[in-house]
């Protein structure tokens, strides 16, 4: 854009070629016409706005795991963040741009160099039975890390958290889905937490026997 000053050019206000021109305040503006209008619906940003609108989704009903599975963020950062930001890679996008979730790469939880809890699960009658198997302490794990179950229901994308021992302990803790929930929806996982909960273990994706 140019401030132009010219006798031919006058008051006009029109296009000459790529140039604008109009009058503003008692100065003559001059502007180039852009020759090149960037696309903003690319079918790189399409697939990009389907990933993340998918894993939106998910982040809205994992929101108060999120609190407890993404802990160490940068200031001003949270938890939501965290959770959009570890699972873009569970998202892929067909050539429809219709978005797909692999649930088994699910993260409810960051990877601060925790170990991973031992857990099992069985379902029957609409109830789970989760079985925890006891861990040493080691460099990665301490006896009073807390583990923590997360149960979802995809269709509904409604979850639950359920806390289950610490790390030391064996044992069973059963959690009764909700009457609303359908089995064959539901899936497992689980991750631990030091008592802090400054650290977290990668998520485990359970197999429901």
């Amino acid at each position: 854009m140019a401030i132009h000053d010219s006798v031919l050019l006058g008051a006009m206000s029109q296009s000459v070629d790529n140039l604008t021109m109009c009058v503003c305040r008692k100065l003559r503006i001059v502007r180039h016409k852009a020759k090149h209008v960037t696309n903003p619906r690319t079918d790189k940003q399409r697939v990009q706005r389907a990933k993340m609108k998918a894993t939106i989704e998910l982040a809205q009903a994992f929101a108060p795991i999120a609190k407890i599975g993404f802990p160490a963020m940068a200031a001003g950062q949270t938890g939501y963040n965290g959770f959009v930001s570890a699972n873009l890679q569970a998202v892929t996008v067909d050539e429809g741009f219709v978005a797909t979730v692999d649930y088994s790469k699910l993260a409810c939880s960051s990877d601060l160099k925790l170990r991973t809890p031992k857990v099992t699960a069985t379902l029957a009658d609409k109830s789970i039975t989760f079985t925890q198997e006891s861990q040493e302490a080691s460099s990665w794990a301490n006896r009073d890390d807390q583990v923590y179950a997360v149960v979802y229901e995809k269709a509904l994308n409604e979850v639950e958290m359920v806390k289950l021992r610490e790390r030391g302990e064996n044992g069973v803790t059963s959690f009764a889905l909700p009457e609303d929930w359908t089995a064959a929806e539901v899936l497992v996982y689980a991750f631990a937490t030091t008592v802090a909960g400054r650290r977290t273990s990668r998520t485990l994706a359970i197999s429901m026997e």
